[in-house]
């Protein structure tokens, strides 16, 4: 058998309550799920609505160290209040996930250091609270418009007033001089 033969792609197709990460990296199982954003409790509270849903699609992998990774992508539009203006506004969210699952931080240690990792120190992993933090990370944290419809200014032309000067009065006071 090849050492490096990859295991067929388990397919799972709804989200599970809890997963077995670096058991599901050796079968090479793949979630693909549609996810309603109210499952999402904590991006929800700052939702205006929480109508739609989250598209998932990742996997568990181990790459040719053996470490155990999930990839893969997730996409979702939400809304959002402005905080320029303070009304609805639509964000679209497209990120990549790629975490590598390890047991410890000793084995964190040991991963190149750009990347990012989860450590895992239960057998059973709340698969949607990864990608609940995975959406939080691509919220801004003061989500506003690029031009805020509500905070156009109509510039009107008016004249400025003139201002006397306030020297002049200065110059009247002051002789001239007669020496010559």
């Amino acid at each position: 058998m090849n050492p490096y033969h990859r295991a067929p792609i388990m397919p799972v197709v709804s989200l599970p309550a809890a997963v077995e990460p670096f058991k599901w990296a050796d079968r090479a199982t793949q979630v693909v799920a549609d996810v309603p954003l109210a499952k999402f409790t904590r991006l929800a509270a700052d939702l205006v609505t929480t109508e739609g849903s989250v598209q998932v699609n990742c996997r568990f992998e181990r790459n040719a160290q053996r470490i155990a990774f999930l990839r893969g992508d997730l996409a979702t539009n939400v809304s959002l209040t402005c905080q320029r203006c303070l009304e609805p506004m639509n964000l679209s969210i497209q990120t990549t996930i790629d975490l590598a699952l390890v047991h410890d931080e000793d084995e964190a240690d040991k991963l190149p250091e750009d990347a990012d990792y989860i450590v895992v120190a239960e057998q059973d992993v709340a698969l949607a609270e990864i990608i609940e933090d995975e959406l939080l990370l691509n919220v801004p944290y003061t989500p506003m418009h690029d031009h805020c419809e509500s905070l156009q200014y109509k510039q009107v032309d008016v004249a400025a007033p003139v201002k006397e000067n306030p020297f002049q009065v200065l110059a009247a006071l002051k002789k001239p001089s007669t020496e010559e």
